[in-house]
C-alpha cells in the first residue's frame, strides 16, 4: 500500500510554479557556480602533495585486504564508505599519484555543486543562491570539499538526503521512500557525526507529518532513522577502541567559548595558509542570516494559520490556502532541520571535547545554507524584489571572499615533499632525520626514500596511519625520548649530521617533566607530554651540536599552516655535552 498523503500535497506543488522570468537569477547563479567550479579546478592543480590526514586515508584504503582495512578503522576518522571509494579508485589505477587522487576530489566537488542545483529544483526554486553565496565564497569550503577526505562526499550526500526527504513529504510513494532511505543509509556511513544531521532532517520532516496528521509517513520517517541508526551498530567495537585513545586529544576545560572560537575560524574569509580566526565580521553575517531564516520560517507558520482560518470563512480561498500551507510546510521542514542541526551539533561538540578544525563545520554550514535556500524559496517564490537581493548578496560575498579564496586555491597542502627531496639529495648514510611529531611522520613516510635513518617525536614503530595506540603506549614511558636523544648524540659524535624537520625550541633551561599520566590537571591530554618531548629534543641539540643551519626550501606559493614545516641541520659535537636524560615521574604528582 502506498503511504497516505493529503490530496493537496498531490495536487499542488510545494511552491507556485516558476514564472516566465527566471533568467536573471538563474544566469547569475550559473555564473556563480562556474566561478566555484573554477576555484575547485585550480585547487586540484595547485594543492600538490597529500598532507598527513589525506595520506592516512589513502594508506588505510590501500590496506592489503578488506579485513586489514577494517582493523585499521580505529586509526581513521570515518566509516569505510569513502575508503572503499578510494580503494576502487586505486583499483582502476587512478590513485597511483597525488594528481590522480586530486582528480577524485575534483569530481566530488563538482558533484556537490550539481547536487545543490538538483535539490533546489526539487524545492521548485530557481537556483541555490544562498548556498553559492555563503559556501562558494568560503575558503574553508573550497579546501574541504575537494580534499582526499570523506567530508566532501558527506556534504554531497547531505544535500541529496535533504532533498529526497522533502520529496517524500511532498508526494509519498514507495520509490521515494526507498530513495530517501538509501540516501540516509549512505549518508550516515560517510562521517560518524552525520547521524546528528540526519536526525535533524528527520525531526523537521516529522514535524510536517504530525501537523498534517500523516501518521503512516511519520512511521516511515521513524523507520528510516531506525534502520540508519541500527546499521551503525557495526562500528561499536571501533568506537570503543577509539574512545580510549581519544582521551589524548580531548581538550581540558572545553567550553562553548572553544566552539565559538573555532566556528569563527571556519567562517573566516582567510586561506588555510593562516592559523586562527581573522577576527573579521564574517561570522556575524552567518549569524544574522541564520537568525533571519529561522524568524522567516516561524513567521510563515503564523501566516499559514491565518490562511487556514480565512479558507474556513471563505471556501473560494481554499486553493490559495493550500498553496500557502505547502509553502509553510517547506519552511517548517527547512527551518526546523537547521535549528535542530545547530543545537544537536553544538551538543555533540561539547560532549566530544575535540580541538575542532574548520572542516568539522562544513557539514553544518551545508545543512544551514541548504535550509536557508528552502526557507527563502518557500517565503519569497517570485523573482522581484527578493531575487534581485539574492543576486546582489551573492555578488557581494563572492567579491568579498575573492582575495582569500584566490590564496586558498594557490596553497599547497604540505611542504614535506620538498623537505624530503632536499634531505634525499643532501643527506648521506649515517645521518639522522628527526621529524617533529609522529603525525607529520605519516606524510614524511610517503615522500621520503633516502638513505638516512629517520625517527619521530615520540619514536613509534609504524608511520602508515595515525597509530594512536603506539602514542598511547609512549605516554606511560618515563624515558620516551631516550632512544632518540642517544641516536642524536651518536650521530653528531661520529661526524654526521642531524636534520630536524619542524621547529626546534631554543631553551636555556629544560622545564620540569610532567607527571606520569593521568596528569592532575589535564588527564591523558597529549599536549603537555608532547611539549616536553620536543623541549627535550631542542635542548639536547642546542647543547650537543656545534653548528646550526636553517635550509631554505624552493617554495613558490603559500603552504597549509597545519603542515608548513622548517628544515634545520645540526652538525659537530660539543665535548662534555652529555647530561642525564630527565625522566617523567613514575607516579602522578
Amino acid at each position: 500500500m502506498v503511504p497516505e498523503t493529503s490530496p493537496s500535497a498531490i495536487a499542488q506543488p510545494a511552491v507556485p510554479p516558476r514564472t516566465s522570468r527566471p533568467g536573471l537569477e538563474t544566469s547569475a547563479a550559473l555564473a556563480g557556480t562556474a566561478l566555484v567550479a573554477a576555484w575547485l579546478l585550480l585547487t586540484s592543480f595547485n594543492a600538490g602533495p597529500l598532507w598527513r590526514d589525506e595520506t592516512n586515508s589513502i594508506n588505510v584504503a590501500n590496506m592489503p585486504s578488506l579485513k586489514e582495512l577494517w582493523n585499521n578503522l580505529p586509526f581513521e576518522s570515518f566509516p569505510p564508505l569513502w575508503l572503499l571509494l578510494l580503494r576502487v579508485w586505486s583499483w582502476v589505477g587512478m590513485a597511483e599519484s597525488d594528481a590522480g587522487i586530486r582528480i577524485l576530489g575534483l569530481f566530488v566537488g563538482l558533484a556537490f555543486l550539481g547536487s545543490l542545483w538538483l535539490c533546489t529544483r526539487w524545492f521548485r526554486g530557481r537556483a541555490p543562491m544562498l548556498s553559492l553565496a555563503l559556501l562558494g565564497s568560503l575558503p574553508a569550503f573550497i579546501n574541504t570539499v575537494g580534499a582526499n577526505r570523506a567530508y566532501g562526499l558527506a556534504m554531497g550526500l547531505l544535500v541529496l538526503t535533504f532533498g529526497m526527504i522533502w520529496r517524500l513529504l511532498e508526494s509519498p510513494s514507495r520509490f521515494r521512500i526507498i530513495l530517501a532511505g538509501l540516501a540516509s543509509l549512505l549518508f550516515v556511513h560517510c562521517v560518524y557525526y552525520d547521524a546528528v544531521f540526519l536526525c535533524a532532517m528527520l525531526a523537521g520532516a516529522a514535524a510536517v507529518t504530525m501537523r498534517r496528521g500523516q501518521w503512516r509517513i511519520f512511521a516511515v520517517l521513524v523507520g528510516i532513522g531506525t534502520v540508519a541508526g541500527l546499521s551503525m551498530a557495526i562500528y561499536l567495537p571501533v568506537v570503543r577502541q577509539t574512545s580510549l585513545y581519544a582521551r589524548m586529544v580531548q581538550v581540558p576545560l572545553f567550553s562553548f567559548a572553544t566552539v565559538w572560537e573555532k566556528f569563527n575560524e571556519a567562517a573566516a574569509l582567510q586561506s588555510s595558509a593562516h592559523w586562527g580566526s581573522s577576527a573579521g565580521p564574517e561570522v556575524w553575517v552567518w549569524i544574522s542570516i541564520l537568525l533571519a531564516g529561522i524568524a522567516l520560517a516561524l513567521a510563515m507558520q503564523f501566516r499559514r494559520g491565518r490562511s487556514a482560518r480565512a479558507s474556513e470563512a471563505q471556501p473560494a480561498a481554499i486553493p490559495a490556502a493550500d498553496a500557502s500551507s505547502l509553502r509553510a510546510d517547506l519552511a517548517l521542514f527547512s527551518g526546523l532541520s537547521m535549528f535542530c542541526g545547530l543545537a544537536g551539533y553544538l551538543c555533540f561538540l561539547l560532549k566530544l571535547h575535540f580541538p575542532t578544525q574548520p572542516w568539522y563545520y562544513m557539514g553544518l554550514f551545508t545543512l544551514c545554507t541548504l535550509s536557508l535556500d528552502g526557507v527563502l524559496t518557500a517565503g519569497w517564490p517570485v523573482l522581484r524584489p527578493w531575487g534581485l537581493l539574492r543576486i546582489a548578496f551573492m555578488a557581494v560575498m563572492m567579491v568579498w571572499g575573492a582575495r582569500a579564496t584566490w590564496e586558498e586555491v594557490h596553497t599547497r597542502r604540505s611542504n614535506l615533499d620538498l623537505i624530503a627531496a632536499v634531505i634525499e639529495n643532501q643527506a648521506s648514510e649515517g645521518d639522522l632525520v628527526a621529524v617533529q611529531s609522529m603525525w607529520e611522520g605519516i606524510t614524511f613516510d610517503r615522500y621520503y626514500h633516502g638513505r638516512a635513518k629517520w625517527v619521530t617525536v615520540p619514536p613509534i614503530s609504524s608511520h602508515k596511519v595515525h597509530r594512536t595506540d603506539l602514542v598511547w603506549a609512549e605516554l606511560s614511558q618515563p624515558n620516551a625520548m631516550e632512544s632518540v636523544l642517544r641516536e642524536i648524540s651518536n650521530t653528531l659524535r661520529s661526524g654526521k649530521r642531524v636534520w630536524v624537520v619542524g621547529d626546534v625550541a631554543v631553551l636555556d633551561k629544560l622545564p620540569a617533566p610532567p607527571p606520569s599520566p593521568p596528569h592532575p590537571q589535564t588527564g591523558w591530554y597529549l599536549a603537555p607530554y608532547y611539549r616536553f618531548w620536543t623541549a627535550q629534543l631542542g635542548a639536547h641539540l642546542v647543547r650537543s651540536a656545534v653548528q646550526t643551519r636553517t635550509l631554505k626550501l624552493p617554495l613558490t606559493m603559500a603552504v597549509n599552516a597545519r603542515e608548513d614545516l622548517s628544515l634545520t641541520q645540526f652538525s659537530g659535537y660539543r665535548q662534555g655535552a652529555e647530561q642525564p636524560i630527565p625522566q617523567q615521574p613514575t607516579e602522578p604528582r
